[in-house]
């Protein structure tokens, strides 16, 4: 059985990495005095599963999780797209069926879909993440799992 649990109350379960991606904004359409930094732009997760945008009245919901030194989340998955973005610090993304990865501050990942992961802090300092998940109106973001 699982259980699901909302956005406020896992404020961070979600990370799988992919490589650096291309600019998200073209400089000519940009103001002067207004710079951007790509941190992210991919049509699949860190595994290669497609992202399948929800049915629906799309929300956006977006945390930011603080993993205390020796913390971690919950063992979880997600039915909808999530984005991870570190904000301070590393963290360990251990998921089912692949092998643990670290992320650091400025490191950017999508979620795995419907697949069992933990994000752990095994360093002596707080890691800071921004996870936005991409979902429907109502629709759960995040599964405990058992």
């Amino acid at each position: 059985m699982k259980t699901i649990i909302q956005p406020s109350v896992l404020a961070l379960g979600l990370v799988v990495s992919l490589p650096f991606a291309a600019a998200l904004a073209q400089d000519d359409a940009l103001p002067a005095g207004f710079q951007t930094e790509p941190v992210l732009k991919t049509t699949v997760t860190r595994d290669g599963d497609a992202i399948a945008w929800p049915g629906g009245t799309p929300e956006i919901v977006s945390v930011i999780g603080t993993i205390e030194p020796g913390g971690r989340t919950p063992l979880h998955q997600h039915p909808v797209p999530v984005f991870v973005y570190v904000l301070e610090g590393e963290v360990e993304l251990r998921t089912e069926g692949g092998d643990p990865h670290s992320y650091a501050t400025g490191e950017a990942y999508v979620e795995a879909l419907d697949r069992d992961h933990q994000l752990f802090n095994v360093t002596d300092s707080d890691a800071k993440v921004l996870v936005v998940f991409a979902a429907s109106e109502g629709q759960p973001t995040t599964v405990a799992s058992e």
